[in-house]
């Protein structure tokens, strides 16, 4: 059982105002104050600070926020176990990997497997949320994340690549990546990990999307390959997500002699999730190098 003052930890966090959660948790609004009082003197340190009359966490308060997450989600699937309700394990999957990674390795899974299967689509920070929030049990991303919430094994590397159509002007001989500044930038929106891997490697050469000529936010690989093919526009992506296109000759992965992208893909799952077992076993028959 999750407890009290826990849940009006969270709560209060949630709605950003203890007034809030003494009405959400039908009780005084100085018993919220006693609970969150009582939780920094047991743990000796600020969890919320008020500065400027806005409520904030500080990093004791993040860090606690976490914690809370996670015994409230592991809460939830504990009470489902015990009603024999919970056989469906629900997968997070980004978009890159959804579409062009993960089908060839899940069909053999699904074809001598019987059990329920919950897939979910979206974008790294998205997918990683929902895991602390007990949405999903596990996610499979190609970004960045927190080490210390997950365990994780790479199950695929993947090379990132800039693409354009095939008869852009810079195809078929090698430039460097200054060269690709003249032109429109298609990225994904923010939260992908696609996005996030392009802008770190682009801050490491002291340089940013703005330094294309434009820049385009798009969440649909599907309609960023539709847009190259039409435009001198250029985009980055794993190498699987424009294979079919460059195979048939309508997009060209560009040759850059500074670029040089080796990136692994990630099956995540939280640390101290009840899940765990059914997390590792469903990795060790689907995705686990062979």
């Amino acid at each position: 059982m999750l407890d009290q003052k826990l849940q009006t930890f969270l709560t209060v966090v949630e709605l950003r105002s203890y007034t809030l959660a003494a009405q959400a948790l039908h009780i005084t609004q100085p018993a919220v104050s006693q609970h969150i009082r009582k939780l920094e003197e047991h743990y000796g340190a600020q969890l919320i600070d008020f500065t400027g009359h806005q409520l904030a966490l500080t990093r004791a308060g993040e860090l606690m926020y976490r914690y809370a997450t996670f015994q409230a989600a592991n809460e939830h699937r504990l009470l489902e176990q015990l009603n024999q309700s919970a056989q469906t394990l629900r997968v997070g999957a980004t978009l890159s990997i959804a579409d062009y990674y993960l089908p060839p390795l899940l069909a053999p899974f699904l074809a001598q497997s019987f059990r329920p299967l919950a897939l979910h689509v979206g974008n790294t920070e998205g997918m990683l949320s929902a895991c602390i929030r007990g949405e999903l049990d596990c996610a499979l991303i190609e970004g960045i994340f927190y080490d210390n919430d997950f365990c994780s094994h790479i199950f695929h590397t993947a090379r990132f690549l800039p693409v354009a159509a095939a008869s852009h002007p810079l195809s078929q001989k090698e430039h460097r990546l200054t060269d690709l500044f003249s032109y429109p930038l298609i990225l994904r929106e923010p939260g992908s990990g696609t996005r996030a891997i392009l802008e770190n490697r682009l801050f490491q050469a002291g340089c940013s999307p703005q330094s294309f000529s434009s820049v385009l936010e798009c969440g649909s690989f599907r309609m960023i390959k539709e847009l190259l093919k039409a435009t001198h526009a250029v985009s980055f992506m794993y190498e699987q997500v424009a294979a079919q296109e460059v195979a048939c000759g309508t997009l060209t992965y560009l040759h850059l002699s500074d670029w040089q992208i080796l990136r692994p893909l990630y099956f995540v799952y939280p640390r101290h999730s009840m899940s765990h077992k059914a997390c590792q076993n469903f990795y060790d028959e689907c995705l686990c190098p062979k």
